[in-house]
């Protein structure tokens, strides 16, 4: 239960930021606002308890509902089965192969207006159909570390379960989410890669460490404006590295790829100010603009 309640807790974040910032994106996609898990993911001990406690009809089923999304609106439940997207079974794959075949099954079917789920609720089938709202692309998901730590490979913001739980604080979290979701929205490991950096062994030299760091001061500049976007507090990223992120191992930051602490928390503390002063709404600061632009 834990774990879902970690899971659920981040995708809401997640839906936030990627709704009310998705004039700042490209190439939004239609979403309903569910988070759904596999139940073949629960394995050895866990399958039981798993089966037991979410109730799987199948191997897809409903973990978590973004609060008052499309999805929320048309009566779907955590622990609800799916069982088709408009009426079409759904593909023979498994565990994260399965949600992410339904993820984008329900991302084609929403691009003509609406889809219809058929899903099974305590043994009985129903159907709802759900008009899905745009949002900027890309997931969320939670893995299991010691380590303190979130990412992104461009697609997938990953957050371990150490960071999320050094910061009961929402708006914290968010700060967190939004810097990884402001790497996405910026292109930038497409853009580092298409530069030739190296972001292993060699990261910490000669261009390698000069461009990956004006990257991650790029994503902590557009991060607070997602923030702003988002109904968060755009001072809460300066307030993350003030506390939490003033005690991660020095040993990560240590490499001249990142600023150190205080400078992070200066630079954000400014941009935020910039960012609330801005007549606009949602804020679209004219940093989006550079994503097409090659990394030099």
């Amino acid at each position: 239960m834990g774990l879902r309640d970690a899971d659920a807790r981040t995708a809401r974040i997640f839906w936030r930021i990627a709704t009310r910032n998705e004039p700042l994106c490209e190439n939004a996609v239609p979403a309903i606002g569910v988070l759904f898990h596999a139940r073949s993911a629960y394995e050895g001990t866990y399958a039981l308890a798993a089966q037991q406690l979410f109730g799987f009809a199948g191997e897809v089923a409903v973990e978590a509902v973004m609060p008052d999304g499309p999805a929320d609106r048309a009566g779907v439940r955590a622990d609800d089965t799916l069982l088709q997207i408009d009426g079409r079974a759904l593909s023979d794959v498994t565990g994260p192969a399965a949600v992410a075949a339904a993820d984008a099954a329900i991302t084609a079917a929403g691009s003509d207006g609406s889809v219809r789920l058929t899903l099974s609720r305590d043994g009985k089938q129903r159907q709802v159909s759900i008009v899905p709202q745009p949002a900027c692309p890309g997931r969320v998901e939670v893995t299991v570390s010691a380590s303190r730590g979130a990412s992104t490979d461009g697609n997938v913001i990953q957050v371990s379960t150490a960071m999320l739980n050094s910061v009961p604080d929402d708006s914290l979290l968010a700060a967190v989410i939004a810097h990884e979701y402001s790497h996405l929205i910026l292109r930038h490991p497409d853009r580092l890669t298409a530069a030739h950096v190296d972001r292993g062994l060699l990261a910490s030299f000669g261009k390698n460490r000069r461009l990956i760091r004006r990257t991650e001061k790029e994503a902590d500049e557009l991060s607070v404006y997602l923030l702003l976007n988002a109904g968060y507090s755009p001072m809460a990223a300066g307030t993350f590295w003030r506390t939490v992120g003033r005690k991660l191992d020095p040993g990560i930051l240590s490499d001249g790829t990142h600023m150190g602490w205080r400078s992070r928390a200066e630079l954000l503390d400014a941009e935020a100010a910039k960012a609330m002063a801005s007549p606009q709404a949602p804020v679209i600061p004219p940093l989006v603009a550079t994503r097409d632009t090659p990394l030099d």
